[in-house]
C-alpha cells in the first residue's frame, strides 16, 4: 500500500494557504529542488544513486525559469540548506537500497523547506513535526502504481485458477498432468478498499465478468462494483467471496483487520491476495489458516516486518504466493511521477493550493 498505495486528492488547509500568501515569488526568488532517493520499483537507476532522465529534467526545469534542480543521491546527503521542495522516495524507518532513510531524509528538513512530494502514496513514516504543525506541506502521489498494481492482482487471480503454480512444477518434474482448472465469469471477488487501486482492479474483474462487491469508508456508489458495504459488515459478506482483495491504507481502523475469525468465516475455496498494507492481516492466524486449508491459498505482496524474516513460517507455507513488495514494479513509474510532481510544481509556482496533501490523523 507502496504502504498506504491509495489517497484521493484533496488541498491545504485554509492555514496553509494564509502561510503561502506570505511566500510570493519575486523575480529574484529561487525554487531549489533536492530530488533524493530512487523510486522503488524504477527501472533505470544509474550507478551515482540518481533517476532522473534527462527527459525529465528537462520537464521540471520547464515550468519555470527560477528552478534550480540538484540531484543528491541518497546516500550522500550533506549540506541540504536553501531547499525549498524536496522530491523524495524512502524516509521510512525500514530502509531499503537507493532509498533515503530515516534519518537522512529528516536532514532535509530545514527552515527551507516548504514542500515535500513524495514517490509513493503511503507516508506513514514521512510525518516530522513540521509536517504536523503544517511548517513542511506531505503531498504523496495517488495513481502511480494503480496500473501496474491492478494488473499484479489480475495475475494472482489468472494464476490461481488456471493453476499456473502446478504446471511449473510438472514441467520441472517432466510430468504430463493434466489439470482441472477454474473460470473466472460468474465468480466473486470482494475488494477491502475502493481508492484508485481498488476501482481498478474492480475494472479488470468486470471485464472477466466477475461479479465485484467491495468495502468503502463512506458507502456509495462506485463503477464497475455491484454492491459497496462498510467494513462493519465485512465478516458477513465474506462467505460469498471466492476471492479477498485488500487494498486498504493502514490505519487505526484497517490494522489487524483480516484474523482467524475472518479466515473461518471465508470459503476454503477462497483465495486472498494482499497488495495493501502487512500489518492488516493477522500473519499467524493466516499461516493457521494456511496450514489447515481452511483458505485455499494466497498472494502477498506485503508484510508486517519487511524484508521478510528467514525464519517467518511463511517462507515454507504450502499455497502461499510471496512477493517483496514490488507488484508495483513497471518501466513507466519515472514518467509518471515526474508528471504528478510537474502538475503540483505548477501550483507550487503559481502559489495555488497543492494537490494530494497528506493527512496524518486519517493516515491516507
Amino acid at each position: 500500500m507502496r504502504n498506504n498505495r491509495d489517497c484521493e486528492p484533496n488541498t491545504r488547509s485554509g492555514r496553509a494557504r494564509l502561510q503561502r500568501k506570505d511566500l510570493q515569488l519575486s523575480n529574484d526568488d529561487t525554487i531549489k529542488i533536492a530530488v533524493s532517493g530512487i523510486p522503488r520499483g524504477y527501472h533505470f537507476p544509474r550507478p551515482d544513486g540518481n533517476w532522473l532522465l534527462e527527459k525529465h529534467k528537462e520537464q521540471i526545469l520547464g515550468i519555470s525559469s527560477k528552478i534550480e534542480l540538484v540531484q543528491v543521491p541518497a546516500n550522500q546527503v550533506g549540506s541540504v540548506e536553501g531547499f525549498r521542495v524536496l522530491l523524495a522516495e524512502g524516509g521510512n524507518r525500514i530502509h531499503y537500497p537507493g532509498e533515503l532513510d530515516w534519518e537522512d531524509y529528516q536532514k532535509f528538513f530545514t527552515p527551507d523547506l516548504e514542500w515535500v512530494q513524495l514517490c509513493s502514496t503511503g507516508f506513514g513514516d514521512n510525518v516530522t513535526p513540521e509536517v504536523l504543525t503544517g511548517t513542511v506541506t506531505l503531498t504523496n502521489a495517488p495513481g502511480l502504481h494503480t496500473i501496474p498494481i491492478a494488473e499484479s492482482v489480475l495475475a494472482a487471480i489468472l494464476d490461481h485458477a488456471k493453476r499456473l503454480g502446478q504446471r511449473r512444477n510438472d514441467q520441472k518434474n517432466r510430468e504430463w498432468n493434466r489439470l482441472e482448472n477454474d473460470e473466472l465469469g460468474g465468480k466473486t471477488v470482494l475488494i477491502l478498499g475502493l481508492g484508485r487501486i481498488g476501482t481498478k482492479v474492480a475494472a479488470l474483474c468486470k471485464a472477466f465478468g466477475m461479479h465485484v462487491i467491495g468495502v468503502k469508508r463512506s458507502v456509495e456508489a462506485v463503477r464497475h462494483v455491484d454492491t459497496v458495504f462498510s467494513v462493519g459488515a465485512l465478516r458477513e459478506n465474506l462467505p460469498q467471496a471466492d476471492y479477498v482483495v485488500l487494498a486498504l491504507p493502514l490505519t487505526t481502523d484497517t490494522e489487524m483487520l483480516l484474523g482467524q475469525d475472518e479466515f473461518a468465516a471465508m470459503k476454503e475455496s477462497a483465495y486472498l491476495i494482499n497488495i495493501g498494507r502487512g500489518a492488516s492481516i493477522d500473519e499467524q492466524a493466516l499461516v493457521q489458516a494456511l496450514n489447515c486449508a481452511s483458505i485455499a491459498g494466497a498472494y502477498l505482496d506485503a508484510f508486517a516486518e519487511e524484508p521478510l524474516p528467514m525464519n517467518h513460517p511463511l517462507w515454507e507455507t504450502e499455497n502461499v504466493l510471496l512477493v517483496p513488495h514490488d507488484s508495483h514494479s513497471s518501466p513507466h513509474i519515472g514518467d509518471r511521477m515526474v508528471d504528478i510532481f510537474c502538475a503540483n510544481l505548477e501550483r507550487f509556482v503559481r502559489n495555488e493550493p497543492l494537490e494530494y496533501i497528506c493527512d496524518p490523523k486519517r493516515g491516507y
